[in-house]
């Protein structure tokens, strides 16, 4: 097994992206007296929501990482599946009971408008399922209120079907480099026609950029590698904008030659996803709570630095409550030779 230096760098590339994201949403923070800053200001900063594109090229990285390593099998897959789950939703469960609950209390005891529970809405937020129901007129009419809690969490559910397709295609793909690049493009022909849907095919370029930077990591370049590279390229410059392009390119750029002794960034990636989860409560709502006061009016950048402190203590905090323990009792389920 290699030492815990040697992938610091994807770790610093998931703060880096987590941070983007936070700076994307309080930039364009809209409370009570309007936006944070102007919109000439406002537009600088929304390049910041392709981190999420980086996010996806880091889990197409470090995901068949974990798994080669492991050497996972696909009779493993339920154990991995498990893996994954133990690690990506206790924070995520946490999560929508702090943003309900901290709905219920500010509702009822400081704005006394009623706080009504929708029950079923949380539960397909739970389990990923707004989308299905939302595209289900037979479902809907179950689920009145159907909607995600934080619109965040339609990226948790591209991942968490990442997670299942990359477990199953994964163990064939590494069979052969023709059926590595046939798979591959299957993805991406899958992703055009499914365009403007939000799912794991649709950012099929993204975690194939990350696929392919992990084999370029491990054994260096070679013309197969180079040519999924060249057919995500393809793929983005004709189907999507071109912002999407750029965040590849630079995650892609990352995940390979960023450095890797960056303690801040090391130490702030391991808690992104924590951070990524919870920003949107922390921040946002202290930057709500204090849209009249002298700081927001007049030092709206020192505001934003705060909101993405504040984040960081509560990220930090989840962390080592929900976050560690989850990913230690993960690492207990074992890949049987």
């Amino acid at each position: 097994m290699q030492n815990r230096t040697y992938l610091n760098h994807v770790e610093s590339t998931r703060a880096i992206a987590a941070i983007a994201v936070a700076i994307y949403h309080f930039t364009n923070h809209n409370g009570p007296s309007g936006y944070l800053l102007e919109e000439s200001h406002r537009n600088f900063y929304t390049f910041g929501a392709q981190g999420v594109e980086i996010f996806y090229i880091v889990s197409g990285f470090i995901i068949p990482y974990s798994l080669f390593k492991g050497r996972y099998l696909i009779k493993h897959y339920f154990h991995y599946v498990a893996k994954r789950s133990i690690r990506l939703l206790p924070p995520y469960l946490l999560t929508i009971a702090l943003i309900v609950g901290v709905g219920y209390f500010l509702n009822t005891y400081i704005w006394y408008n009623g706080y009504n529970i929708q029950w079923r809405n949380i539960a397909a937020n739970a389990f990923f399922m707004v989308d299905l129901i939302q595209s289900s007129p037979d479902l809907l009419a179950h689920f009145p209120d159907n909607g995600w809690i934080n619109p965040i969490f339609i990226t948790l559910k591209v991942e968490f079907q990442f997670y299942l397709i990359i477990g199953l295609i994964l163990p064939l793909m590494k069979r052969h480099y023709a059926i590595l690049l046939g798979v591959s493009s299957l993805l991406l022909l899958v992703g055009i026609y499914s365009i403007p849907d939000s799912n794991v095919f649709v950012n099929a370029p993204y975690f194939l950029i990350g696929l392919a930077a992990y084999y370029i990591f491990e054994n260096g370049w070679n013309w197969i590698y180079a040519s999924i590279l060249v057919l995500c390229v393809i793929s983005l410059v004709g189907y999507y904008v071109w912002e999407d392009l750029i965040a590849a390119a630079i995650g892609f750029s990352l995940v390979l030659w960023l450095p890797r002794k960056m303690k801040f960034l090391n130490y702030t990636g391991k808690i992104s996803y924590s951070f990524y989860l919870i920003h949107g409560l922390i921040g946002g709502n202290f930057l709500s709570f204090t849209f009249d006061t002298y700081l927001f009016l007049n030092y709206p950048y020192l505001m934003i630095i705060f909101a993405i402190l504040l984040s960081w203590v509560g990220a930090f905090i989840i962390y080592y409550c929900i976050e560690k323990p989850s990913i230690l009792i993960s690492k207990k389920i074992k890949y049987k030779p």
